[in-house]
């Protein structure tokens, strides 16, 4: 318990240094550096590792890949990098093809691939045009949906779980779980919403009718992305995919709800981001 507490606390001050500095520069290289190791867990969980060099070209198209996306004078580099990221790994297939099959290929590439993109996504939120006015809320907003429904879910489920919601992937998620944490976000997003219309905002007011129900259903995607993390450690027998945090397992354990919420909240914001005012 002592190294999970001193683990979780240093991540939050690491965290929370990155997020009041608030600058895209310092975002571009916590993300990369995420991603890198997001793409090395995963590899080296799915058994990529057997594969040196397929696997390391992958974990450095992870960690450039995001400072590409992210900083302004290198977009239009993007599609050029994931085309030469393609033909890379179909070179290497080519070359290898008697030693590695094409689904070991296609698994190692989309981890590389898939993962830096959905991590991008938290920053590429923050500077959007949407985000823009609103700082840092919606990074927060985009890690409150996340990781409190996990926490809703696990207390909830804890004391009043009766009924198993997925027993064969995950036993210990229960529905009343869920529910708790879909409950749990929104009533967290209800509080960081009276927080910034109340002391930080001045020219807008947030809308509790919009971010409310975007946060729930935010959520109720972070789900999909903590059972499909549970699939993979149990179709591969693994228990946690690092650990980078001492008691909390590897950059995957931690972000595995990021990686779904925060691109479907990118989308989401991207098209209808007009109505979070009120």
């Amino acid at each position: 318990m002592g190294v999970r507490l001193i683990s979780a606390g240093i991540g939050i001050v690491i965290g929370v240094t990155i997020l009041f500095l608030d600058n895209v520069f310092v975002y571009a290289a916590a993300i990369a550096f995420l991603s890198a190791v997001a793409v090395w867990e995963l590899t080296r969980a799915i058994k990529c590792d057997k594969f040196p060099l397929l696997r390391w070209v992958c974990i450095i198209f992870g960690a450039v890949f995001p400072v590409i996306i992210i900083l302004q004078p290198l977009k239009m580099l993007a599609v050029p990098a994931a085309l030469a990221y393609v033909l890379v790994l179909a070179l290497i297939m080519l070359r290898m093809h008697k030693t590695v099959r094409f689904e070991q290929v296609l698994a190692c590439g989309a981890a590389g691939g898939l993962l830096p993109v959905a991590m991008s996504s938290l920053v590429l939120l923050r500077y959007s045009e949407c985000g823009k006015p609103l700082g840092i809320f919606t990074i927060l907003f985009v890690l409150f949906c996340a990781w409190f429904g996990d926490s809703g879910a696990y207390f909830v489920g804890t004391f009043l779980g009766k009924h198993k919601l997925c027993p064969l992937i995950s036993p210990k998620k229960t529905v009343e779980g869920l529910v708790g944490g879909v409950v749990t976000v929104g009533i967290v997003t209800a509080i960081t919403v009276f927080v910034y219309n109340t002391f930080i905002l001045t020219e807008h007011q947030l809308s509790y009718a919009v971010l409310v129900p975007f946060s729930m259903l935010a959520s109720l995607v972070g789900v999909v992305g903590d059972l499909s993390a549970s699939v993979i450690k149990r179709e591969y027998n693994v228990k946690d995919f690092g650990n980078i945090m001492p008691g909390h397992g590897g950059v995957l354990d931690r972000f595995d709800s990021v990686i779904m919420t925060a691109p479907f909240l990118y989308v989401l914001l991207s098209f209808l981001g007009g109505l979070i005012y009120a």
